[in-house]
């Protein structure tokens, strides 16, 4: 009887040990959902600047309005703009220094229309933006702003909707 008690305690606290340590690494696990989108990136405008870039989810931007279980831009409904994926926040740039951005545009070619936005404090102003097509192996379309400076960007995107073609007379 002592000999198998020996072994149901040692075995207990092998258990006990297995659970306590992958216990710990599972509940370390956060699950995010994909959206299929690439990151906004930041690249320097001239070599060496230094700076910050923080991918930013549309939960934790700034300006923003919950409205029908959607994140959206405050000032804008949705049937006028709605966030494209995560948000980009520049910090660290010297006067006068700046940075170029990059958001993945998936839905250009969808019939949406898209600018690159920066959050001024009260509102997002509409930045110039450039759509960029795929070039060789790459397979995103970017939708990009050049020189900009330190602060929140994001793509604001709106549904255009289907064309409507004017009727033609057969006769």
């Amino acid at each position: 009887m002592k000999k198998s008690g020996k072994v149901l305690i040692a075995t207990l606290l092998v258990v006990a040990l297995l659970v306590v340590t992958f216990g710990s690494v599972f509940a370390g696990v956060v699950v995010v959902a994909p959206t299929g989108l690439a990151d906004p990136v930041a690249t320097e405008t001239f070599k060496g600047e230094k700076f910050t870039a923080k991918v930013v989810a549309p939960p934790y931007l700034p300006g923003t309005k919950e409205e029908g279980g959607k994140i959206l831009p405050v000032g804008m409904g949705s049937d006028q703009g709605q966030f494209s994926g995560s948000g980009l926040t520049i910090s660290g740039l010297k006067v006068g220094e700046t940075v170029n951005i990059k958001f993945d545009f998936k839905f250009s070619n969808y019939m949406w229309k898209g600018s690159i936005y920066k959050w001024n404090g009260t509102k997002w102003v509409k930045l110039v933006t450039k759509v960029v097509a795929p070039v060789g192996d790459e397979q995103v379309t970017w939708a990009t702003a050049a020189g900009v400076g330190n602060g929140t960007y994001a793509l604001i995107i709106g549904n255009y909707g289907v064309p409507t073609v004017a009727a033609t007379d057969p006769t």
